[in-house]
């Protein structure tokens, strides 16, 4: 199977075929003469690469580009084809899934949402999603051989040698289930699984509110709330793969909660229980209740705030105040330069950032708590889709970052495939 991958995706092993055709794409077109200068490479070497990138159907020629000198040969300029490729990502959510195809520029061509019960195999749910990959595919107009790679973000901690599901509180039956093996053996791709808040903090560096910065901090908070890591431009998980799970941090001193936050503490034990959105809701109506049967939302909650409503206003504040909580000790452990907050409160209300920045600013330990600057997530909703398609993309254009924690998967992918055989 990995014979067939190499193939199709074989500048991800070649360094500097992924140095021209990231400054091809990052600032093409461009010259031959251009990317020489750029990259040191001698102009022979450069011209090598860009004929079998062009071969590939990555690269092609497009217009001309007169010398700087009056007497100097015209130089030919290249450009980037983000369809010579396409890539799948899947967002695995408690009760749905969202999959969809992108370019290889993370543009979105496709995508579709199906729904299944919280006892749904992994099986069943998987086996959709290639049903559906394929029914994308054919919706665009791209056969399945235009398929580089497929990304996938889910709840839980992975294994990434056998990208099996380890633990996900919502999802016990799937313990154990690779979440991969269906889908390489219907595409015969690479198939990666990462957990949905390390996804979301991929999909911002390479295409949000942290690309170009190499040490931030992304923070999520639906169902519970969780970290994505990225430390010098790498994807930090943790001895375990559990680096980010700040939802497990102890609520400890009782009374000091139920002094300081008496709208939204009901004696929960952890953090994951009480930033949620969930609680965030219910914190609400225990102190505002409502006549009308009509389902009460986190959008409707802070438009609430913004006419006035002192409750609401409340709720709010508290919950800055207990993820300022999070945020200062994250700052004085890690020193991060971003912090990326997320999720449907942050997404209705984005004030709420410039009070979690005014909170952490506040801290004893000045210099890098007002060193950090704290926005909010670029991509809201769509930040897992957007990081399971950028997992491919971050293998494809940065090979060097990640060739050590993908090769314990190509062994044991190679292995499983001398056996079958």
């Amino acid at each position: 199977m990995w014979d067939v991958i190499h193939q199709r995706s074989a500048l991800i092993r070649e360094p500097n075929e992924v140095r021209i055709l990231r400054l091809v794409r990052d600032q093409g077109p461009i010259s031959r003469i251009e990317l020489a200068r750029l990259t040191g490479l001698n102009k022979s070497t450069v011209t090598d690469l860009v004929v079998k990138l062009m071969q590939t159907g990555f690269l092609e020629e497009t217009g001309i580009k007169e010398a700087h000198e009056k007497v100097g040969r015209k130089r030919v300029l290249l450009k980037f084809l983000p369809l010579a490729g396409i890539v799948a990502g899947i967002d695995i959510g408690m009760l749905r899934a969202t999959i969809a195809i992108a370019d290889l520029n993370a543009r979105i061509l496709q995508q579709e949402t199906f729904s299944y019960s919280l006892t749904a195999p992994a099986e069943e749910v998987i086996a959709q999603a290639a049903v559906t990959i394929r029914s994308l595919l054919t919706a665009a107009g791209f056969p399945s051989s235009k398929l580089v790679g497929i990304g996938i973000g889910v709840q839980g901690l992975i294994d990434y040698t056998t990208n099996a599901l380890l633990f996900c509180y919502n999802k016990p039956s799937w313990h154990g289930k690779s979440l991969s093996a269906h889908l390489e053996s219907q595409f015969n791709v690479p198939v990666i699984v990462e957990n949905d808040v390390k996804t979301m903090a991929l999909g911002e560096y390479l295409l949000g509110a942290a690309k170009g910065t190499k040490n931030f901090v992304h923070l999520f908070v639906g169902d519970g709330i969780g970290a994505g890591i990225i430390v010098n431009g790498h994807l930090y998980r943790g001895f375990t793969s559990s680096a980010g799970e700040v939802g497990y941090t102890p609520l400890d001193v009782p009374s000091f909660y139920k002094e300081k936050f008496p709208l939204t503490y009901r004696n929960q034990s952890i953090f994951g229980e009480i930033l949620t959105n969930a609680n965030f809701i219910e914190s609400y109506l225990k102190h505002a209740p409502r006549s009308n049967d009509a389902e009460l939302t986190v959008a409707a909650i802070v438009q609430s705030a913004k006419n006035g409503d002192t409750v609401a206003m409340q709720v709010i504040e508290e919950f800055t105040s207990l993820l300022s909580i999070l945020c200062i000790n994250i700052v004085n452990t890690l020193n991060p330069e971003i912090i990326i907050v997320g999720g449907q409160i942050i997404q209705h209300y984005p004030h709420a950032a410039d009070m979690l920045r005014e909170k952490i600013h506040k801290d004893l330990l000045a210099i890098p708590a007002e060193a950090v600057r704290v926005t909010t997530a670029k991509h809201g909703e769509n930040g897992i889709l957007l990081g399971a398609a950028g997992l491919i993309l971050y293998e494809l254009f940065e090979p060097l970052h990640t060739v050590s924690l993908r090769a314990a998967r190509r062994q044991h992918v190679a292995v499983a495939g001398a056996v079958e055989q």
